[in-house]
């Protein structure tokens, strides 16, 4: 913990901050010390200033027995033990002088105000974060009016109410620090990001969000909590803006987050830049070279019309394992590519769990394939393969009295 001025509850006796209206019954000007009492302060300032604790917590002891028939007297020398005890990091010991010294009511109220400030913080810190947020806001209460309350406090007393769980009274002084502050620290954004997100106020969340990537572009979970935020209420072009803007700023670095903006731009009908990202995401090595990951870059392709470039994935994919409905997908591409030659080769090899229907298919696309490459007699005894298989003989019936018809005019 950083000290607590060594020097603070002396001098605080005669401080200038100006105060009204207290809460508690202290005098408004400072008594004078008694000679005995002002003798041992001075010198355990001087032992705590040389870090010499002991011998500080010794003179205070010393003279605290002796003043028990003066409150202003007794109530200062409660504060510098406090003070002493806090900076050995004693805080029950710091804590329980502290509030001697304020149970008084006698300290000067500069005094007694920068105790109040201390005992709020140092019950902050032990968890006692409701007593730490009645003093706070007692010290509060005795500022004089015009007197600004710094962003420190103000930030203090929302972590309190955030410890407490207290939401609803998080967002005002989080908000009044931030507004204090120059430069406000990002902690204090996501304590107000985390009170909106409590309260299920998504539009306030998302407008934090959108202050915290712009202050932290580099940290991806802001970028995707954006995202998820945007997307909770509807506001997809929002939300995928978010990914891409990740994306462009180059924080994706698990295979999740390209399948994750490459089905959203699928979703949203641009396929062909969700093919890109996922080509990138297997170039950079984040997505993994299987079987899987090469058959949904076909898909995008597929679903973009880009027919070179879903035939080339496809063809990946089946050298990594052999399938049957995948192969049957690229027939079918390459029939529409009009890539015979490939068609037949295809054809040639069938993959590994072929049944009736990939079998069928295939025999008429090949058919269909002899007869573009002008042997129609291969492509009518193909098709009537097809018509041996009940999925495929409905289509290769249209096609044998074409084919007979073609083979006596030729």
């Amino acid at each position: 913990m950083r000290k607590i001025n060594a020097v603070l509850a002396l001098m605080a006796l005669s401080s200038s901050i100006a105060l009204s209206s207290p809460a508690f019954a202290a005098p408004k000007k400072a008594p004078e010390l008694r000679n005995i009492t002002y003798k041992y302060l001075t010198k355990a300032q001087e032992q705590l200033a040389e870090d010499d604790y002991s011998a500080a917590q010794a003179s205070l002891e010393h003279v605290l027995s002796k003043v028990s028939g003066s409150k202003y007297d007794k109530a200062a020398v409660n504060q510098m033990l406090g003070v002493v005890y806090a900076n050995q990091e004693q805080f029950d010991k710091a804590l329980k002088f502290f509030r001697a010294s304020l149970s008084e009511d006698a300290l000067h109220l500069p005094a007694a105000q920068q105790v109040r400030y201390n005992l709020s913080q140092l019950l902050m810190m032990k968890g006692e974060y409701k007593e730490g947020v009645e003093v706070l806001l007692e010290w509060m209460s005795n500022l004089e009016e015009g007197v600004s309350i710094p962003a420190r406090a103000w930030i203090m007393l929302a972590n309190g109410y955030s410890r407490l769980n207290q939401w609803e009274n998080v967002i005002e002084p989080t908000t009044k620090a931030i507004e204090a502050s120059k430069e406000p620290p990002e902690s204090w954004y996501t304590l107000l990001l985390a009170a909106h997100y409590e309260l299920k106020d998504i539009p306030s969340a998302i407008k934090v969000l959108e202050t915290l990537v712009k202050i932290a572009p580099q940290k991806k979970k802001y970028w995707q909590q954006l995202s998820g935020m945007n997307m909770s209420i509807k506001r997809d072009r929002q939300a995928l803006a978010a990914l891409r803007a990740a994306y462009r700023h180059g924080l994706y670095e698990k295979e999740s987050d390209y399948t994750q903006l490459a089905n959203f731009l699928t979703y949203r009908r641009v396929p062909y830049q969700a093919g890109l990202v996922y080509q990138d995401g297997l170039d950079k090595g984040a997505v993994e070279a299987n079987f899987d990951n090469y058959k949904r870059l076909a898909n995008f392709w597929s679903h973009a019309k880009e027919s070179r470039k879903a035939v080339d994935a496809f063809y990946e994919a089946l050298a990594l394992k052999s399938d049957a409905d995948l192969q049957l997908k690229l027939g079918r591409m390459l029939a529409q590519s009009e890539r015979f030659d490939e068609l037949l080769k295809l054809a040639a090899d069938p993959a590994e769990g072929m049944k009736d229907k990939h079998t069928g298919e295939m025999l008429f696309l090949s058919g269909m394939a002899h007869y573009q490459l002008g042997d129609t007699r291969k492509s009518l005894e193909l098709m009537r393969k097809a018509t041996e298989i009940k999925s495929s003989r409905g289509r290769a019936n249209s096609w044998i009295g074409f084919l007979e018809q073609d083979l006596k005019s030729g």
